[in-house]
C-alpha cells in the first residue's frame, strides 16, 4: 500500500528545517513574477524583507497583503504577498509566495535577498516533490501536474486536469481494494485446498474476471491520454512529384515546404507540427522514394542521401501516409515506396483527384494492405480533414480524446502488467490449477497498482520523475 505522510515523514524523505525558493513564472518580461518560498520559517524569512501595513505573519492566511520589498533602506519593488499554513499549501508546508513586477531582474533580486538569508535555490519539480511527500497528493496526480504544464490541445489538458483533480487515482484505489479483498478472500482458502470446490473456484474466477475488466478500461483510457501526450509522428511518403509537399502544406494550412513541378524538390525530411482534435501530429515531410541504386547510379549522391533519411523517418514515424498520384497509374516508384512503408501501419493518400481519378482498386490492392484510403487534392482542400480524421482514428480507435486520462509510458507499462497479472490468475481459476497460483498472481497486479499511486517508490524513482519538472513547479 502507499505510504501516508507521516510514514515518509519517519524515513527521512520529508526534508526538514530547509527552506526552498525559486521563481514560479517563466523567465522574462511579463505582468507579474511569482517568488516562492516553501519550508519552515518560510513566513519569518519573508517579513525580513516584505513590509506592508503589518508583518506578514500577522495577515490572515491565504490573503494578498500589499507592500514593498525591500534591501535594507531600498525599496526593490511593490509586490503582494500571501501566506500558506502547514496542511493548507501546494507542497503541505509553511509557504509564501510573492508577486512582483514582471521582469528578469526583480524577481531575481527578490530572490537573492531570500537566499542571502538561508533559503536555498529549489531542484527541479522540488515543490511537487514535497507535496507529494507531505500526502497532498498521491505519485499519479504529481505526474498529472507535469501533463497540465506540457498540454498542447485541448482535450490533453483535459485528460490531465481529469488525473490531476483524482479521478485516475479513485479508479487505481478502487483496484487495489478490490484485489485486496479478493487476495484475501482467496489466500484464507490456500491451507485447505481440498475444502475448495468448482463453485467456489468458478465465483473466485467471476470476481477476478470483474477486476480485470475494470483493468482494462483503466488501460485503455490511460492509453488515450498517453497518445494525447506524446502525440504521433507521421511519415508522408511517395515518390517525387506525387504531392507530398504540397498535400503537407494543405493540412497545415501553411506553405511550409517549397513545392514546385520539379520531381525531386525535397531532398531532405522536413518536420511540422499541427493540431487536430486535441491531438499533436508531428508531420515529416520525405524526400521522393527511389531506389537507391539508380539514384547512385545517376551521381546524385544528395538525392540518394535523402533517400536514406526518409527511410529512417519510416523506420522512426507511429503511421505513414503513402501518397500516390491517383491521376496516372501507378509506376515502379510508388510500388518501391509502399515496399519502405509496409513496415507501418499506413494510410493511402490517392492524391491529385483534381485532375482525375485513374488509379483502380485493383492497384491499390497490388501496393499492399492500408488501414485507409482517402482521395485528395492539396489545391482544392479535398480530403484533407478526411485524412487528419484518419490519422487520428488510427491512433485512438472509436476512443473519445475526451475520456482519456493523462498517463506515462510507466504508468501505462505497469497497468499492462497488472491486467495480464489478473488475466493469468482468471486463467488459472478457470482451470482449477490452485488458489495459491492466483493469490499470488493478484498480489503481483495489486504491487503494480500500488506503485503508480507512489507505494514505496524508490528515491531514484522520484528525482526520475521529478526532475523532469521546471524548477519552481
Amino acid at each position: 500500500m502507499a505510504r501516508n505522510s507521516s510514514s515518509r515523514a519517519e524515513s527521512g524523505m520529508i526534508p526538514s528545517g530547509d527552506i526552498i525558493a525559486a521563481v514560479a513564472t517563466a523567465w522574462g518580461e511579463g505582468a507579474i513574477a511569482v517568488v516562492r518560498l516553501s519550508g519552515e520559517g518560510s513566513v519569518a524569512l519573508a517579513d525580513a524583507f516584505f513590509r506592508g501595513k503589518r508583518p506578514l505573519r500577522l495577515e490572515p492566511a491565504r490573503r494578498m497583503a500589499l507592500g514593498y520589498i525591500m534591501d535594507g533602506g531600498a525599496v526593490v519593488d511593490q509586490a503582494l504577498a500571501v501566506r500558506f499554513e502547514r496542511g493548507a499549501s501546494y507542497t503541505g508546508e509553511e509557504s509564501v509566495e510573492i508577486h512582483c513586477h514582471g521582469g528578469v531582474y526583480a524577481a531575481r533580486k527578490c530572490l537573492g535577498l531570500f537566499m542571502s538569508r538561508g533559503s536555498r535555490l529549489a531542484l527541479p519539480g522540488e515543490f511537487t516533490k514535497r507535496a507529494f511527500l507531505s500526502g497532498r497528493i498521491d505519485l499519479a496526480q504529481a505526474e498529472a501536474v507535469l501533463g497540465v504544464v506540457r498540454a498542447r490541445g485541448d482535450a490533453e489538458l483535459v485528460s490531465s486536469g481529469r488525473s490531476l483533480q483524482g479521478e485516475l487515482s479513485m479508479g487505481l484505489k478502487e483496484l487495489s481494494s478490490s484485489l485486496t479483498a479478493l487476495r484475501a478472500e482467496i489466500e484464507a482458502r490456500i491451507d485447505f485446498p481440498g475444502d475448495v470446490d468448482d463453485a467456489e473456484y468458478a465465483s473466485y474466477a467471476r470476481g477476478v474476471s470483474a477486476i480485470h475488466e475494470k483493468t482494462v478500461s483503466l488501460l485503455g483510457r490511460c492509453r488515450v491520454g498517453l497518445a494525447l501526450a506524446n502525440g504521433i509522428r507521421v511519415a508522408i511518403a511517395g515518390r517525387p512529384n506525387a504531392g507530398k509537399s504540397s498535400l503537407l502544406n494543405a493540412m497545415l494550412g501553411s506553405d511550409r515546404a517549397i513545392v514546385t513541378d520539379i520531381p525531386g524538390t525535397t531532398r531532405d525530411t522536413l518536420d511540422a507540427a499541427l493540431i487536430h482534435r486535441g491531438m499533436s501530429m508531428t508531420l515529416v515531410d520525405t524526400a521522393g522514394m527511389r531506389d537507391i541504386d539508380t539514384a547512385r547510379a545517376g551521381a546524385d549522391m544528395i538525392e540518394s542521401m535523402g533517400v536514406e533519411r526518409s527511410r529512417a523517418a519510416i523506420g522512426g514515424a507511429d503511421f505513414c501516409v503513402l501518397v500516390l498520384d491517383a491521376s496516372s497509374p501507378p509506376e515502379r516508384e510508388d510500388f518501391e515506396a509502399a515496399r519502405a512503408v509496409s513496415a507501418r501501419p499506413a494510410i493511402l493518400a490517392m492524391n491529385k483527384r483534381d485532375l482525375g481519378i485513374v488509379l483502380s482498386g485493383a492497384d491499390t490492392e497490388k501496393l499492399g494492405n492500408f488501414i485507409a484510403a482517402v482521395e485528395t487534392s492539396a489545391p482544392s482542400g479535398h480530403g484533407v480533414n478526411e485524412l487528419k480524421d484518419a490519422l487520428f482514428e488510427a491512433a485512438l480507435g472509436s476512443a473519445s480524446p475526451y475520456d482519456g486520462m493523462m498517463a506515462t509510458e510507466r504508468m501505462v507499462s505497469a497497468l499492462e502488467s497488472a491486467a495480464n497479472c489478473v488475466e493469468e490468475a482468471a486463467r488459472a481459476l478457470d482451470e482449477c490449477r490452485g488458489a495459491d497460483i492466483a493469490g499470488s498472481l493478484l498480489s503481483e497486479a495489486a504491487e503494480l497498482i500500488a506503485s503508480l499511486l507512489g507505494g514505496d517508490a524508490s528515491e531514484e524513482l522520484l528525482d526520475a520523475i521529478f526532475g523532469s519538472f521546471c524548477v519552481g513547479k
